[in-house]
């Protein structure tokens, strides 16, 4: 019997996706970016799921890609070589982008280690919780690379300078320091680790996912764009979004007749 890559688990409005390839560290190969790429576009796609957690089985969140994939074959030509590197990196970035650009919010449980572009993965998520003994890198240097395309993420959540120490140190950093760098959100002892995770993912499903739905991608456009075209925008946004009849209406009746909102289902 083939081995489950990735398992998946519904928990009322939330889904449950979690890498289950424990024992060798939950590698970020061909298979599993295909994997993983298939549960996140089922649960954008499913009226079920409001909000996406993403966890790991084992002792490792990611160790990043896999680098005896990355390895020329025995007798394989250098273009062939080149050729399946890009599709592996075109494959990844292609995963990271399509969290970000999300209908629904993700959020990243962590446990153990995120490695490189196991990292890029906790950095693509819109919210991040860590057990406070995970720790996080981005350890190409020493291998003789550089973990450029994990820090395309990375650089997007941290400072410049934070970034850059992780990259050029290849050196482990604590929970501590990854809520300081801006990481993740905050760490929890790894026991509560998915109840937390659990609550804030409930706590989101509540709320009204039209107004998460199209706030997520208002933030992730705005936040690109210089000052005055980010207010510009947002303004628009903010125009179109109050004068909307469906959840924004619903939430100024509820607040004016002091109860609880009745939000779409889609």
């Amino acid at each position: 019997m083939s081995e489950v890559v990735v398992k998946t688990e519904q928990a009322g409005p939330v889904l449950w996706i979690t890498l289950n390839q424990g024992r060798i560290r939950n590698p970020l190969s061909s298979q599993m970016i295909a994997s993983l790429t298939q549960a996140l576009a089922s649960g954008y796609e499913d009226d079920r799921c409001r909000v996406i957690v993403l966890a790991a089985e084992g002792p490792v969140f990611s160790s990043g890609h896999d680098l005896k994939e990355m390895h020329p074959k025995e007798g394989e030509e250098n273009a062939a070589t080149r050729h399946r590197i890009v599709n592996i990196l075109e494959n990844c970035a292609a995963l990271m982008q399509g969290i970000v650009q999300a209908p629904k919010p993700v959020i990243a449980c962590v446990q153990g280690t995120a490695t490189a572009a196991g990292c890029q993965l906790v950095s693509a998520c819109d919210l991040a919780i860590a057990a406070s003994d995970a720790h996080f890198c981005t350890p190409g240097v020493n291998v003789g690379a550089f973990c450029t395309t994990p820090l395309v993420g990375i650089g997007r959540n941290v400072s410049r300078k934070h970034a850059m120490e992780m990259a050029l140190t290849g050196d482990m950093f604590s929970a501590d320091d990854a809520v300081k760098f801006g990481l993740i959100n905050r760490h929890v002892a790894p026991e509560v680790l998915l109840a937390e995770t659990a609550a804030l993912a409930q706590k989101i499903a509540s709320r009204s996912a039209q107004s998460i739905r199209g706030g997520k991608a208002a933030f992730y456009r705005q936040i690109e764009m210089p000052l005055a075209d980010a207010f510009e925008y947002a303004n628009q946004v903010m125009l179109e979004g109050m004068a909307d009849s469906g959840d924004p209406e619903e939430g100024r009746l509820a607040f004016i007749e002091k109860r609880n909102p009745v939000w779409n289902q889609e």
